[in-house]
């Protein structure tokens, strides 16, 4: 599906090398002795496509060279803020629990959000059968001393969940992220909102495959979404017709 000739605007503004005139190019015409017109306005073309290749290579160096300063987040430290933002929406774990999240989240995409919650709940001293009653957990459930100190007041009513939770949402907030930028990168890039998970969520199933602007675009959960952990999801795609008629 092609998406508007909009989605790229303001990043071909952005990366789009200025055209400067040189004098001596404008007297070719004059000076080059025994050429036809046609003729010397083919060289200067050549000399053009010339000076403009170099200039598009100084900005190849960086695909992401002016990004930064039009999109909605910052890129650097999406990672940071999306932990941050679960960690408070959610509000299941205590901000201490942050260092945990962190060391955990590069494996879920492999392991999976449940599994990687599971290892990280085995993992270390266990509460006591008391301790574990207490928060409604069987005798033979995991929980970790250190899993169970992460824990908020609210979390403590879902101690099973609360980790599994806040991974779920900070990773997709991070994967739109990603997609995101992958779109900005792009001069006609643009993405596709998909509904992943919808669960009941009006806005997913309202805004279905709706192609949105990479520069307007959040990758944090919108207000609308009731779900713990959104699953809205980022189709990144090209218009690659408008891309072919710019360079005809």
């Amino acid at each position: 599906m092609n998406c508007p000739l909009w989605a790229g605007g303001n990043f071909a503004a952005t990366r789009k090398a200025s055209h400067r005139s040189y004098p001596w190019q404008n007297d070719l015409f004059v000076s080059v002795s025994g050429q036809s017109t046609r003729e010397v306005a083919m060289f200067k073309a050549f000399l053009d496509s010339l000076l403009n290749a170099k200039k598009h290579a100084e900005h190849a160096a960086d695909p992401f060279t002016g990004v930064k300063e039009v999109l909605n987040f910052n890129p650097d430290n999406i990672v940071n803020d999306a932990i941050d933002e679960a960690i408070e929406h959610l509000g299941l774990l205590k901000p201490s629990a942050k260092p945990s999240i962190q060391a955990l989240i590069p494996r879920c995409m492999a392991e999976g959000f449940k599994a990687v919650s599971l290892s990280h709940r085995k993992d270390g001293e266990q509460l006591s059968k008391e301790e574990k009653k207490a928060l409604r957990i069987r005798s033979n459930g995991f929980m970790s001393k250190t899993a169970a100190s992460e824990l908020s007041e609210t979390g403590r009513l879902k101690p099973l969940e609360a980790h599994f939770l806040t991974l779920w949402r900070a990773d997709f907030t991070i994967d739109r992220a990603k997609s995101i930028v992958a779109a900005s990168s792009q001069e006609f890039g643009c993405i596709n909102q998909l509904g992943g998970h919808r669960d009941g969520c009006a806005l997913c199933a309202e805004n279905y495959d709706k192609a949105i602007d990479p520069f307007k675009a959040s990758p944090f959960p919108p207000v609308e979404c009731p779900n713990a952990a959104c699953g809205m999801m980022f189709r990144v795609s090209v218009d690659w017709v408008a891309v072919h008629k710019k360079q005809r």
